[in-house]
């Protein structure tokens, strides 16, 4: 158990570093995703999202190893912001609860793709293992660098091909 949990800190540590950078003046956010998707770089999306009737700021996130960019949604809540990660085949939600920053599955309200197409996709021990990100508070391009870190994690290694 001890070494699950060393291990375990260490790789958050090796993410954590990757997400470091801080989207400046318009400039875009940049890091190392330490996936097969490989480097990213996500940037203000110039087509906003619409998320409930409601425009929403909206992001772009690109890996280097991809085709399509993926699209971030931010909903600002009442005591946080819930990151809504979209593809033309996958959606995602990242979120925070009591102060504990991580993914869930995609609310009703946001879901836009069938719950059981969600599910064939979605890696369930990356998903678990996801579930508590980080547990202190952290800023906006913080998050982003994060989600663009840990996404790439979710999608079953079928379906990766399809981004």
């Amino acid at each position: 158990m001890k070494t699950k949990l060393f291990i375990l800190t260490i790789c958050v540590a090796l993410l954590s570093l990757g997400a470091s950078a801080k989207i400046k003046d318009g400039q875009a956010l940049t890091g190392n995703s330490l996936t097969e998707f490989g480097k990213y770089t996500v940037m203000v999306s110039d087509a906003p999202m619409v998320i409930n009737g409601e425009v929403v700021k909206t992001y772009e996130l690109m890996y280097e190893n991809t085709t399509n960019p993926i699209r971030v949604g931010m909903v600002q809540e009442e005591k946080c912001k819930t990151f809504i990660v979209r593809t033309d085949d996958f959606e995602i939600q990242y979120s925070c609860n009591n102060g504990v920053f991580g993914v869930k599955k995609i609310e009703s309200r946001f879901q836009t793709l069938p719950k059981e197409e969600m599910d064939a996709k979605l890696d369930r021990v990356n998903y678990f293992s996801q579930r508590v990100i980080c547990t202190n508070q952290k800023s906006e391009d913080e998050l982003l660098g994060l989600i663009a870190c840990y996404f790439p994690k979710l999608v079953k290694e079928d379906y990766q091909a399809s981004f």
